[in-house]
């Protein structure tokens, strides 16, 4: 099969598998506040809060180019003029093929990540796993994170929190991803701490674990690394940009507690979110215990549940299991897609998802 087959394949395959991405609260915004929104979260958000910083690799991966330029490509070059696409990289297992990027970044932007941050923390989870410092998916969050104990969360197991089966409804609505903005509205823009969130679930009974799409249980895991890890959060996150061999500096956001906010706040070049992807891809495949942690994840998906069986250990997968995909998914159209059988991986940036399904498989045709 050519590259631009392969290109056009595993693209529209991430495009059709995942319909729901594309819909976002800032579609049908003019550019001027489209530009705001960009700046807001590349600039002004993280001056509001301390910055955990990941140094550049001790040894940056070298990835070689053979870029190829199509009618597909100058689709592409179109969209990033005239919609809020920001970034495409394509990785084919042994080359970058497509590299293109909007004029409204430069190649050491730092980019955030939204909830592709997420699926970081499981992968850095089960490194901490695989070091023993946690032991098991089962065991509870408050055998690790004090504060937990006596609140909704105190019997859950990091199988629970990372597949978003916390039982917490009576606590995180479902409706219309309320949970989800409600959280990131409360320590994002209010500033309330995680720990104080948390405590607000106090004398709370769980309900059915069913799935629950909660930004604070991904913060609830990433604290229990941080305290339980040798060195923290930051050599565990040093630790995984060193394997990816990073090129630049990364960093995360903090409350004013330290607790990490890993739901959505890590910021890297767009460069930097490839080699992590790649990375990860490496892994999933690999012989070693991350490798078994990473294929574990695949089989934790409940697959009764027809409506959210593509989800599981913050990963999103094919509903229909026609490929092995795997996906790390942000608000707004951030992605990094792996072909889990080919190495292959595929990241794009964007301020929203105002390119619809059809016309991006349009685009690459």
């Amino acid at each position: 099969m050519s590259k631009f087959k392969t290109l056009v394949s595993t693209v529209i395959l991430g495009i059709l598998l995942y319909p729901s991405v594309w819909a976002d609260h800032l579609k049908g915004k003019s550019k001027q506040e489209l530009d705001r929104f960009l700046k807001g979260r590349i600039v002004g958000t993280p001056a509001e809060f301390n910055k955990v910083l990941i140094s550049p690799a001790k040894k940056s991966l070298s990835l070689n180019k053979e870029l190829i330029e199509n009618k597909s490509t100058k689709n592409i070059d179109k969209t990033l003029q005239n919609k809020s696409l920001l970034s495409v990289l394509y990785f084919d297992g042994q080359n970058v093929i497509v590299d293109k990027k909007s004029k409204k970044i430069q190649d050491d932007t730092k980019l955030y990540s939204f909830s592709i941050s997420k699926s970081f923390v499981s992968y850095i989870l089960g490194n901490t796993i695989c070091n023993g410092d946690i032991k098991s998916l089962d065991d509870k969050i408050s055998d690790y994170v004090p504060e937990a104990k006596g609140t909704l969360y105190e019997n859950s197991t990091f199988r629970d929190l990372t597949n978003m089966r916390a039982g917490d409804t009576n606590f995180a609505s479902r409706k219309a991803g309320s949970a989800t903005f409600i959280y990131a509205g409360q320590v994002i823009q209010k500033k309330k701490t995680v720990k104080e969130y948390l405590a607000e679930s106090s004398n709370l009974k769980t309900t059915k674990k069913v799935f629950n799409y909660n930004n604070f249980l991904t913060d609830l895991v990433a604290r229990a690394i941080d305290l339980k890890s040798p060195g923290g959060l930051k050599k565990a996150y040093q630790d995984f940009a060193n394997k990816a061999g990073t090129s630049s500096e990364m960093f995360f956001l903090i409350d004013d507690n330290g607790w990490p906010l890993l739901h959505g706040w890590t910021y890297a070049t767009r460069l930097d979110f490839l080699k992590l992807g790649i990375q990860v891809s490496k892994d999933w495949n690999s012989s070693t215990c991350i490798g078994d942690y990473l294929k574990n994840i695949e089989s934790m998906r409940d697959k009764s549940d027809n409506k959210n069986s593509e989800y599981a250990g913050y990963f999103w997968f094919d509903k229909k299991n026609k490929s092995r995909h795997a996906q790390m998914r942000g608000h707004g159209s951030q992605r990094i897609h792996i072909d889990l059988e080919k190495n292959k991986v595929l990241t794009y940036h964007s301020i929203t998802g105002d390119y619809d399904n059809k016309s991006f498989w349009n685009l690459l045709k």
